[in-house]
Parts: structure tokens; sequence; C-alpha cells
């Protein structure tokens, strides 16, 4: 049977693991080969659930677009305080397989991924708003206004 791996060009470059030679045959448990070449087991490893982000400034305040590829809108939580705001969200696995089917590589991650971000100045929870289009969840993040001086007057 036919192995399906990801193509690698720089494989005959460079070796897939820097310190292999100098970890061969000591007691280094499996796990620390990802820390000494992080880069090398990240594409041949199983895949870990990641919420890819752009923050945008725009003159109301400010604009966050997160990739959530295969996440279902209520699997979204949006959570805004004062000036920080957390996003989580679980992706489920697919169907299981069914008789006779063989799972040859596993690439498509499952789990819960979040993400905080702590803005410059106070956003205005009221106002916020989030829409989910395509994969892509966008969240409209106004700034507070300032609260105007009010004179007392004594009486």
């Amino acid at each position: 049977m036919t192995r399906i791996s990801l193509y690698e060009p720089f494989s005959s470059v460079f070796p897939a693991d820097l310190f292999a030679n100098a970890l061969a045959g000591s007691n280094w448990p499996e796990w620390s080969r990802a820390i000494a070449a992080p880069a090398a087991t990240s594409r041949t490893s199983s895949s870990t659930l990641a919420m890819p982000v752009d923050v945008i400034e725009t003159a109301r305040g400010w604009t966050i677009r997160a990739e959530l590829a295969g996440v279902s809108k209520d699997q979204i939580d949006i959570q805004i305080d004062k000036n920080s705001v957390s996003i989580s969200a679980k992706r489920e696995r697919q169907a299981e397989l069914k008789d006779g089917e063989r799972l040859l590589r596993a690439e498509i991650a499952a789990g819960s991924v979040m993400r905080s971000f702590a803005m410059p100045s106070e956003l205005d929870e009221s106002a916020a708003s989030a829409t989910f289009d395509a994969g892509i969840l966008t969240l409209e993040l106004p700034r507070k206004q300032a609260q105007v001086a009010r004179k007392l007057s004594v009486q």
C-alpha cells in the first residue's frame, strides 16, 4: 500500500531533526525532539487547533478578524470586559469512521482554542458586534466615549 506523506522540498538540504545525532542513544523522551526542532516536527505530527487573527485599528476603535475554519457559530464564545476581549472556540471531530474505513492521516485538528487581547483603551461593550461568515469571525469593537465632566452647583 502506498503511504501518503507531506512533500518537504528542503528535506534533502536540511536534516529533519538537527539534533538527531546529539540525542541518538540518549534517554531523552520523544517529546524533546519537538522542543529541539519544532519547525521540522510541526508539519509531520498531528495538528493543533489554531486561531490566526488580524487586529486592525479604525477611527471608531478596532476590528478583529479571526480564522475559525470548521467551527460552527454555536461553538464560539466572546467575552468583553473593559479593555479586554477573549475569543474561545471548539471544533468537534468529524463523524467516526464507517466499517471498512481506515484513517491514513489526521491533520484536521479538533479541540478548543482561546485568544485574549488587551486593547489600549476601554471598549464600548454595548456597541460591539460580531459576525461569522465563511469561517471568518469579525468583531467590531468601538472605543468607549470619554465621559464628559459634569458640573455640580453648590446649594
